[in-house]
């Protein structure tokens, strides 16, 4: 059984997140070799009182027994904190904070302890404000959304607040900057969209690379015009017509990137990435799944808002129609062209969405009609590229090729290193 100390800061880490479930008696490899029951009355008698005597604030857990391949296990379930940060007495803060990062333990960083400090005090990020005077927001933008610069109205919108200073002056908040300040990047300086074309699947050969900064308003719009003729530019004509291949569909598009732009940790150090692959688009963001969204039942309306003042701006905007309804119109849009869902991978403080250029039933597909479904969606593809598709040697990959070439499927263009195939529709 593992030492009590590293239980401890697996119980932290969840207690900071929103909870998890430990699973005593199997082994890393998922092996299940069981609980003796010396450790189980070690699990029961000590566990709980170290909980509550080494971590502050205590903890309750819930422990009960189940059996695995006819051997006892032990479960423990921890619940989320509602006081946060949680830490090991002896290391003290904020050294003795845990988190998790994927399937292992690790020592929460300075600025994620402070975003679990403002979370147990219910002050968010988008609300602090920023030490500029309030005339780097623009006056024209401002009047676009509230018709006229009333200071008033700016404070209960939250978009500038009372100075700590002097409070006869005014200081534009984090929200107020990223949603009117034309170049928020100089206060908030990767508070901006990269955007990478790479060529290729791997990510080694890039092809062009773009920043886009500016406001939320221009991010959003000018992100979604490029992503979307770079999706756009890989349509092959056929006769005078267009093919129509919708690699990602323009509203699971949008959304994709307005979530990412609208619930990304601003104090993180780093910008929002997207990339598009031959095979996929990626869009990587800094910061996790707020609240508690529960992975496993996404696009269910659950709504928790990490920037509450930066999301009722985007709704002004009419950047947001209705909140909770994002992750749904993505799944929706991509069954509806049938394309596979959207993936959405939560790592250790980031969330990255991924687009596959895939038909929705690619995982029960035979492998011809994968072949065939990549084909639909590239011009030309060389062996190279469907050794790694399907996962085979270039043996295999070559022979099931020809094997489409002598059903009349695809054609074979040159010889030797530089060959290619094309479906015979093109």
């Amino acid at each position: 059984m593992p030492a009590f100390k590293k239980l401890l800061k697996t119980c932290i880490a969840f207690a900071n997140g929103y909870g998890g479930r430990l699973v005593i008696g199997v082994d890393d490899d998922l092996t299940v070799i069981g609980v003796s029951e010396t450790d189980k009355a070690r699990v029961y008698d000590e566990l709980p009182n170290s909980l509550y005597d080494a971590i502050s604030p205590g903890l309750l857990v819930e422990i009960y027994e189940q059996r695995l391949d006819d051997k006892a296990v032990m479960i423990v379930d921890v619940p989320q904190s509602m006081k946060k940060p949680v830490f090991l007495k002896e290391e003290g803060m904020p050294k003795g904070v845990y988190l998790r990062a994927g399937s292992s333990t690790r020592r929460a960083t300075e600025a994620y302890v402070e975003a679990l400090l403002r979370e147990s005090k219910r002050i968010h990020f988008d609300e602090e404000a920023i030490h500029a005077d309030i005339t780097v927001l623009s006056q024209e933008t401002i009047k676009n959304l509230f018709t006229r610069m009333d200071r008033r109205k700016l404070e209960a919108e939250k978009v500038i607040c009372r100075s700590a200073i002097n409070a006869a002056s005014y200081q534009p908040t984090v929200a107020g900057v990223l949603c009117f300040c034309d170049s928020p990047q100089a206060y908030l300086p990767e508070a901006m969209v990269l955007c990478t074309r790479f060529k290729g699947t791997s990510g080694r050969n890039i092809l062009v690379t773009e920043e886009i900064q500016g406001n939320l308003d221009q991010q959003i719009e000018q992100t979604f015009s490029l992503i979307k003729g770079w999706l756009i530019s890989r349509y092959e004509l056929v006769g005078a017509k267009l093919k129509v291949q919708t690699l990602v569909p323009e509203i699971a598009l949008r959304e994709a990137i307005v979530n990412a732009v609208l619930h990304r940790k601003y104090w993180i150090p780093g910008a929002v990435k997207i990339a598009l692959f031959d095979d996929r688009l990626e869009i990587f963001n800094p910061g996790n799944f707020p609240g508690l969204v529960d992975t496993k039942h996404l696009g269910d309306g659950t709504t928790y808002l990490r920037n509450p003042t930066i999301a009722r701006l985007m709704r002004r905007f009419g950047l947001i129609e209705k909140l909770g309804t994002g992750i749904r119109l993505m799944q929706e849009s991509c069954a509806q062209v049938g394309l596979a869902a959207p993936e959405f991978i939560d790592g250790a403080d980031s969330v990255k969405v991924v687009f596959r250029f895939l038909p929705s039933d690619h995982n029960n597909a035979s492998e011809q009609d994968k072949l065939l479904a990549l084909f639909e969606m590239r011009a030309t593809i060389s062996i190279k590229e469907v050794e790694q598709y399907l996962s085979v040697s270039r043996n295999t990959a070559t022979r099931k090729l020809n094997q489409l070439v002598e059903a009349g499927k695809i054609v074979r263009i040159g010889k030797g290193p530089s060959v290619r195939y094309v479906s015979r529709e093109r």
